[in-house]
């Protein structure tokens, strides 16, 4: 693959038309042709100019685009991070609202567990109540227990009935004594269901007064448990609403540090942006201004091609030749095949033109290139991009005034003013300049336009 770059209206072999044209004496004025030559030197550099800034503006274009890129990625970054910062924001809204909640329900826990450690204290005094009534009502079943045993005693060592009939056997009775036997006897018997009915009343009293402390005692220890889980409860709810409020902040603050620093990376990048495309800016207005420039240099040299014109036209200048009888209009410059065409191309290498200024034909380095029609050369040297080339004057061909170059050689084989016949070896094709491989950049200027040569030679 061959390529290179050719960044201006009109190449070098324009130039050398130019003072090949003015140089051979056609005017015969030796100031003209020192003018001419001026005109060309200024043309030369002017080109290298225009090629050399075509490089910087391509790097420079590469810097804005990494540059766009960059800010693209950053405030890609930057929104995303946003994003997250806003969702951040919106959990410690919810923890707060959450936290606001968590009060409530551990205000609730804590009353709760008021309220259990009260209802303990209730069921404490209730148990201590009843447990006393329990020991008063042992103690008033042990005192009437004592009362019937006391009463049994009494009946069995007054056994009224025994005597009251050992009375009777004896003949001793009498019905005042009698009814005193039975009036004794009734009491005994009556004092004695009454002990067992208070006995009894006593007994009952003892059960419900056990089973009331039983009651309280079971009532105090659902109120102790319920007072231990209220109590942890209260400590779990106040962990989790500390420890949440804190994780949630702190996912905050690094979600604002976290928009912070990729905030300040876009302004970075703005900056970049702007410095790069203010550089290209700078670059692109320099090429413009060369341009303008070089075409100021093309029109005085059109000028003078003009002027040449006029001068053969008042029979002042070289004869008007003939194009070939036969074969092509001119030389081809070497036997291999075209590998770029004249015209608009996608660029081989960074910073080269997308219009291309010439044919290029590829063959190995160190292929002799040849003249592709009897001249004068005109240019022979190093040409900016072009490498070392070759630019050959063939005067007036059917009314037109050509001319031919030649870049990227490896070796020029002539030098300025020498007389070349068509065919003749001017160079040998190499890879000097701008160029990606072995080939010959072919131009074609008639009356100092630069147009496609690909038609003449094929």
């Amino acid at each position: 693959m061959a390529g290179h770059q050719h960044t201006s209206h009109r190449s070098a072999g324009l130039r050398a038309a130019a003072i090949g044209l003015l140089s051979i004496a056609l005017l015969g004025s030796s100031s003209l042709a020192a003018h001419a030559d001026d005109l060309g030197t200024q043309e030369t550099a002017k080109q290298n100019q225009i090629a050399a800034n075509a490089v910087t503006i391509q790097k420079n274009q590469t810097a804005l685009d990494q540059a766009a890129s960059a800010l693209k990625a950053s405030q890609d970054a930057l929104s995303a991070a946003q994003t997250d910062l806003s969702a951040k924001q919106q959990a410690v809204v919810t923890a707060k609202a959450e936290d606001t909640k968590m009060a409530t329900n551990l205000a609730a826990a804590e009353q709760t567990l008021a309220d259990r450690q009260a209802d303990l204290v209730a069921r404490q005094a209730d148990l201590a109540t009843a447990q006393d009534a329990v020991t008063k009502g042992l103690a008033a079943i042990a005192a009437q227990r004592d009362q019937i045993g006391l009463v049994a005693q009494t009946t069995a060592q007054q056994n009224t009935t025994l005597v009251a009939l050992a009375m009777l056997l004896n003949g001793g009775f009498n019905t005042a004594s009698v009814n005193n036997q039975v009036q004794w006897t009734t009491m005994v018997f009556t004092a004695n269901e009454a002990a067992m009915n208070q006995l009894q009343t006593a007994q009952v009293q003892l059960q419900s007064a056990q089973d009331a402390a039983q009651q309280a005692q079971d009532a105090a220890q659902k109120a102790q448990d319920a007072a231990t889980a209220a109590e942890a409860d209260v400590a779990t709810q106040k962990a989790a609403t500390a420890q949440h409020l804190v994780v949630t902040k702190q996912a905050q603050a690094d979600a604002t540090a976290a928009a912070q620093t990729v905030a300040a990376k876009v302004t970075a990048n703005q900056q970049a942006q702007t410095d790069a495309a203010a550089a290209l800016k700078q670059s692109q207005d320099e090429q413009a201004q060369y341009e303008a420039d070089l075409a100021s240099i093309q029109q005085q040299i059109q000028a003078e091609i003009e002027r040449e014109k006029a001068a053969a036209a008042a029979g002042q200048g070289t004869p008007d030749q003939s194009a070939p009888s036969t074969g092509t209009f001119f030389q081809r410059p070497v036997p291999g095949p075209v590998t770029a065409t004249f015209g608009w191309r996608k660029p081989p290498i960074p910073g080269a033109s997308s219009y291309h200024q010439g044919v290029d034909f590829a063959s190995p380095c160190g292929t002799p290139i040849l003249a592709s029609a009897a001249g004068t050369v005109t240019y022979a040297g190093w040409n900016g991009s072009l490498g070392n080339y070759v630019a050959i004057n063939h005067g007036m061909i059917d009314g037109n005034y050509w001319s031919t170059g030649y870049g990227h050689q490896k070796q020029v084989a002539v030098h300025v003013g020498q007389t070349v016949s068509r065919g003749q070896v001017v160079g040998y094709e190499g890879t000097t300049g701008v160029s990606t491989g072995c080939h010959v950049h072919y131009n074609v200027f008639k009356n100092g336009v630069l147009i496609n040569g690909l038609p003449l030679v094929s």
